[in-house]
């Protein structure tokens, strides 16, 4: 991968960006490649000498990366706590592998610390967020295939925007510290390995797809964060919608016996795939978002 610096951000962070020394370990798949869509894994290996990201883009992962760095030391000189050991299993013919932050032996808890915004933890708190629930899910399974323990799942939130004046406004959503504990649902031992094995077969069916016919799978919509369609009622001269509403039903529900019905018109406003636009690293070689692009 090559990095531009249209921000002029200084040396010594293009350095740290650049000098990531990440690894899946001895392992065909981490558990963050399985979580992938399969159709991002194979095109990022397949073209990852030519993708370009700027180093701007990278902070908040080098931010992620410290706090690990820095959390380190709570593990020194101390038998009750594992921190960042990678963990391994044989899935389908696969090795696999998974890092996970923390295990705490006193109470068998897995922790990952997430470097996150506090809207995130605020919804997560609301609703649990399914990529968290999957990922410790997945570091679950592989802890207990190496003979550990696990009775409870735990996200670490640390909001990187927590604000003191804000949660005084709050009204009570907002997360009354800087650091938020999120438990998180562990799974049966079958749903884990269910799951595992299903993702192992997604990647494994594509890569033998692309191999064999040079095609690949699609990504979902939930894959590519698309969000609904949504239909405007607009009426002749005027700028903005009357109402937007979320099927053509209920836009002719809504103009039927209107008012202004013969001057009413329905507007279809696509929903845009969020990854695909503003997240997914490999875009601009998948043939599933460019064709998208050319039909808009």
């Amino acid at each position: 991968m090559k990095y531009t610096n249209k921000h002029n951000i200084p040396i010594e962070i293009i350095r740290a960006v650049e000098n990531d020394s990440y690894s899946k370990g001895d392992s065909v798949k981490s558990i963050t490649g399985l979580l992938q869509p399969p159709q991002i894994a194979v095109l990022n290996e397949q073209h990852y000498e030519e993708l370009t990201a700027d180093i701007s883009e990278r902070i908040w992962i080098l931010l992620g990366q410290s706090v690990h760095t820095i959390l380190e030391r709570a593990s020194e000189n101390r038998e009750d706590t594992l921190t960042e050991e990678r963990m391994y299993a044989e899935v389908s013919g696969w090795r696999i592998s998974g890092q996970t932050d923390s295990i705490s032996l006193d109470d068998n808890t897995l922790k990952d610390y997430k470097v996150t915004s506090a809207w995130t933890v605020m919804n997560a708190l609301k609703d649990e967020k399914p990529e968290w629930v999957q990922q410790l899910n997945c570091y679950g399974w592989l802890a207990k295939q190496a003979g550990k323990t696990i009775d409870q799942l735990n996200i670490i939130a640390i909001s990187r925007d927590w604000s003191k004046f804000q949660y005084e406004r709050s009204g009570g959503d907002y997360p009354p510290a800087p650091v938020t504990v999120i438990n998180i649902p562990m799974w049966t031992d079958e749903e884990q390995q269910s799951f595992i094995e299903e993702r192992v077969s997604l990647h494994q069916e594509a890569e033998a797809e692309y191999l064999i016919n040079g095609t690949l799978p699609e990504c979902s919509d939930a894959d590519r964060w698309k969000k609904e369609d949504t239909y405007r009622v607009i009426k002749k001269g005027r700028k903005s919608a009357l109402r937007v509403l979320d099927s053509q039903e209920e836009a002719d529900k809504y103009m039927s016996g209107h008012k202004d019905e013969k001057n009413l018109s329905v507007e279809v406003a696509l929903g845009k795939s969020v990854r695909c636009e503003s997240y997914c690293p490999v875009a601009e070689f998948c043939n599933q978002y460019q064709e998208e692009k050319t039909d808009e």
